[in-house]
């Protein structure tokens, strides 16, 4: 035999005889990761069925006319399918003027939040100051205040300054910081490496200017999870309209469907699909943001060493 090849692993005649044997017992360990791996997909399955069931009804009333909604209880899908629901129900109140309504509140709200919370965290993460971690931790022990405690503070505050029925009470406090979001935005800025920061100051750089330029557009996956997560608490938000708004024609969404409610209660071939038209801006921010929200929990809960 070639002394170069001495030195190789000769198969014995046992291993020959036993070779599709342990060919087979080599594919058991991959046979046990997918069948364990299936039965988690089949377990989360089961667990969100309870939870879309009630859209996926939802979805399906919008769709169906008004005899088989009250007709048939076991008949599930819309035969045929009919978009006359949302025509008539878009035309019975002036939801054109609540989703307006509801977009400004939302839009600007959003954008304060973005602005001063991301800005307060950045002060929070990079700038030094004295009993800065005491700051911060009392920041923080505000999350744990509940919001019934200021609901009439705030509004003896607001009605001296005159700006019930407008939607200055709605808009203004978000330009204020969100304790929560602040935290987000600090540990995310905290997970970037300071050399960012230091050259840029020697480079020149103010700290208006480093967060400006530098970490703003590096915080994308944490102003998307902060965007998604203030959008739905303004477009959803019920209470705050309800204290605040008087005036019909200034009422968002969350109140119109609530008085649309209240005068069609017995017809869901109108609510539904109006339900719908609600919850579709939350579904398609999400669906947009989804891979940069996931990115953004993942990333503001590291640290870089």
């Amino acid at each position: 035999m070639d002394r170069s090849l001495q030195h190789l692993p000769q198969r014995s005649e046992t291993d020959e005889k036993a070779g599709p044997l342990s060919g087979a017992l080599r594919l058991i360990p991959f046979f046990s990761f997918a069948l364990k791996r299936w039965g988690y997909y089949l377990l989360l399955l089961l667990l969100a069925v309870p939870f879309l069931l009630p859209l996926l009804w939802m979805v399906v009333t919008a769709f169906k006319p008004a005899g088989q909604i009250y007709g048939d209880a076991l008949s599930w899908l819309p035969n045929p399918p009919t978009t006359e629901n949302f025509r008539e129900a878009w035309s019975l109140l002036d939801f054109p003027a609540f989703m307006r309504n509801s977009l400004l509140v939302t839009g600007l709200s959003m954008l304060g939040t973005l602005f001063s919370s991301s800005l307060v965290g950045y002060a929070f993460a990079t700038l030094p100051a004295r009993h800065k971690n005491l700051l911060f931790t009392i920041l923080l022990a505000t999350v744990m205040i509940p919001s019934s405690v200021t609901l009439i503070p705030l509004f003896i505050l607001f009605s001296k300054l005159d700006w019930v029925n407008t939607y200055l009470p709605l808009i203004v406090p978000h330009f204020f910081a969100n304790a929560f979001y602040v935290f987000l935005f600090r540990q995310f800025y905290r997970s970037l490496s300071p050399h960012l920061f230091e050259s840029a100051e020697i480079d020149g750089c103010n700290p208006w200017q480093a967060y400006w330029w530098i970490a703003l557009p590096l915080s994308r996956p944490a102003l998307a999870t902060v965007a998604v997560f203030s959008f739905i608490g303004s477009w959803n938000d019920f209470l705050g309209p309800l204290i605040y708004l008087s005036s019909t024609s200034k009422f968002t969404l969350s109140l119109g469907l609530s008085l649309f409610h209240g005068l069609f209660y017995t017809q869901l071939q109108y609510l539904m699909p109006m339900s719908l038209v609600a919850l579709l801006p939350v579904l398609l921010l999400f669906v947009v943001a989804q891979r940069y929200v996931v990115q953004g929990i993942v990333t503001t809960g590291e640290k870089e060493g």
